[in-house]
């Protein structure tokens, strides 16, 4: 039974947020058809967030950025994992989106995941976040 409470939400990373959410007994959300609804009606989520090489977001993911900013995340919970990831970055992107969830009363949960990484494994980081959620 999922739980409702938790949505993983992806861009083009179905496969590895349908393993988070099989883990968490969460849902999927594509982040094309993810709505200010949802975000109202929902406790807790895995954004699978993507970046271009020029290490700014998709498209779609901005637009989700201003999804979240249209309503309060006042005890809501986040857990980001990073997709894609342009390494010369540094993660200042990836802060500035969870600064900005957090300006909106989002509590972020553990630390941001980068995919592909040397020594992060997707599941000691699932187990690290869940008891969170």
């Amino acid at each position: 039974m999922k739980h409702e409470s938790i949505i993983v939400v992806y861009d083009s990373c179905q496969a590895m947020a349908e393993k988070i959410a099989d883990k968490l007994g969460a849902e999927t959300v594509s982040v094309q058809s993810m709505n200010s609804r949802q975000v109202e009606n929902c406790q807790s989520f895995v954004l699978a967030v993507e970046f271009q090489t020029n290490g700014q977001m998709t498209p779609h993911w901005q637009y989700a950025f201003l999804t979240f900013r249209e309503v309060s995340l006042k005890g809501k919970s986040f857990a980001v994992i990073v997709a894609l990831w342009n390494k010369h970055d540094n993660g200042r992107v990836v802060k500035e989106f969870c600064d900005g969830l957090k300006g909106n009363g989002a509590h972020i949960v553990g630390d941001q995941l980068y995919v592909n990484t040397p020594n992060q494994s997707l599941d000691n980081w699932i187990c690290a976040i869940s008891p969170n959620l």
